[in-house]
Parts: structure tokens; sequence; C-alpha cells
């Protein structure tokens, strides 16, 4: 950001992302649990899908791979937290990662240490206008993923020797498979402005049509970037903005995930259970339900006649 002060100096803190890889993917404790190939799990009539290695994105990226090689699923999480309290307001996005080889059984369980820190991003503050930080943010967080996951970019185009827990070396692509993560940083991710889906083409006014909108594809984003960057300078702020308001775009030029391989943010998006699936049901679906299908006294007494 060359020219614009701070009001402190930034620092990101970061491991390379495909050194935590090697750690995780040849960890002996995850010996016994480790999957490498996609597979179909059939139950009687029906086809069961659970982890990555069960879903159609998993073969359809193995088929394009070189014969015996292993994917390493990349899975990332991310969230804000305040470093200070009380004074300082000072604010990071730590990036967590881990690999979808190891079941989520596993990795979840907070002894196994699958979830690793990669990132601390600093949450920068500009001395500039109000209207242009929430851009300026953006970028710093999308170049900040870009140092971070150079290596993870590279190895899922051309490959790397990996060891797993049993000491076999495999030859290893690192695609971004899921990026775990709250509506708002997802838009953040996606690249879109906050009246805009992260996933489809639907803005503000189609919210609530019950008609879906059609999906908002890699190449549909970054085809909108690059006319945007054709029209104006990213660095002439006040005319990049409008017309990246004009697109229902963020801002950002340069988005980490553009030179990822298998990399769309249609599909690595993934909700966090708290926002996408709790407060989602409760805070719109029962009041729905309740208001258009029957009333709560009604679900009071359903809930009355079962047993605790």
């Amino acid at each position: 950001m060359k020219g614009l002060e701070t009001t402190w100096d930034a620092r990101l803190i970061w491991h390379d992302g495909l050194e935590v890889v090697r750690d995780l993917f040849s960890n002996p404790i995850f010996a016994d649990h480790m999957t490498y190939d996609p597979h179909k799990v059939v139950c009687g009539a029906e086809q069961e899908y659970s982890e990555f290695f069960t879903g159609t994105c998993a073969f359809e990226i193995q088929a394009q791979l070189p014969i015996r090689s292993t994917i390493v699923p990349i899975i990332l999480a991310l969230d804000k937290t305040p470093v200070t309290r009380q004074t300082g307001g000072l604010e990071m996005h730590p990036v967590f990662l881990t690999i979808g080889n190891i079941p989520s059984d596993i990795r979840m369980q907070a002894t196994s240490h699958a979830w690793r820190s990669v990132a601390f991003i600093p949450s920068v503050k500009f001395n500039i206008h109000p209207d242009f930080r929430m851009l300026l943010l953006s970028r710093v967080f999308h170049w900040c993923l870009d140092v971070v996951t150079a290596s993870l970019k590279d190895a899922a185009e051309h490959g790397i020797a990996l060891v797993d827990p049993s000491r076999y070396i495999r030859n290893s692509y690192t695609p971004l498979v899921s990026y775990i993560a709250d509506l708002p940083k997802q838009q953040l991710i996606a690249c879109v402005a906050r009246n805009a889906s992260p996933v489809t083409i639907a803005e503000m006014p189609w919210f609530g049509d019950p008609t879906p909108a059609a999906p908002r594809m890699r190449e549909h984003t970054l085809s909108l970037i690059k006319k945007l960057c054709d029209s104006c300078d990213p660095w002439d702020l006040v005319a990049f903005q409008k017309a990246a308001k004009a697109l229902k775009l963020l801002g950002v030029h340069l988005p980490f995930w553009r030179d990822w391989m298998f990399c769309d943010p249609l599909l690595f998006l993934t909700g966090e259970v708290l926002h996408a699936g709790h407060k989602f049901f409760f805070n719109h679906i029962l009041n729905w339900s309740c208001t258009n299908v029957f009333h709560f006294a009604t679900l009071d007494l359903e809930c009355l006649g079962h047993s605790k």
C-alpha cells in the first residue's frame, strides 16, 4: 500500500502454508485414519456424502491429475479476534488450516491438534477517508493470503512430493476445497459487495425470491474484475470504487484465489455452524414456519407431547 499512511505499522505473522501441510500430512498420530483416494459410500440404494473424498468434486479433481497422484484437500477457517482489550483496539484475523485427508471426527477433536494457525492477518487502520478503508482492508486481506498460500498454489498446479505417516512418498496436489466463514467474511473472500450474494449472482432486491439465481462462477467474478481494471486504474480509489459498486464488487483487484488450480468460491465457501446452521434455523426457518404453517402455541403442544 505504497503512499498510504497507517495509524501503526502493520505486521503479518505467518507460517508457510505448505510447510504446515507437510507437517500435518506426515504426522504419525493420524497414520491409522488417513484417506488418500476418492471413494463412494453406499447405504442400501442411497449414496452417502460426508467427507470430501466421498463427494463428486474429489472424483472430478482426481480425474485431472496424473496417475497415482494424491489429493491433499486444503481446508481454511477465519475469524476476527481482539488482540488487546480495554485499550488500543487492535484486531487481527487468525487463519487456521487443516487437511481433508484427516476424517472430520478426528480433526475436530481438540486434542488431535489437526487445526493449525497459519497466519494472523492485521486489521490495518489507514489514515484515509472512511469511504475507502473497507476497500483497502479487503486488499490487505487478499494480499496476506496470497503470501501465506503461494506455495500451496504452486503445489496445486505442479504437484509436490509429500511423505505420508507411513513414510511413503506421494505425488501430492493441494486444492482449496473449503473455507469456513460467516456471511460477511464469505463476501470478503468472494470479493463481492455487502448487497450481493457470494455464491450466486443474486443482489439485494432478489433476496427472498423463490426462484434460485444463477451460480456465481469463478470465471464470472474474474471477468468482472478484469473489466473493472481495464476501465480504470485500481489505485485511482475514487473512480475504481465507484465502478466497483456499480458491478456489486468489493474493489479487490487481485483475489488470492485467482491463480489457485481447482479453486472456485462457489464450491469452497462453507458456512460455519453457528450462523449457517443454528441461527439460520431459529431466526428464519422457525419464525417463517410458525408464521405461515402453524403457530408457536401448536409447536409448544407438539413438543410437550414428546418425552424429554
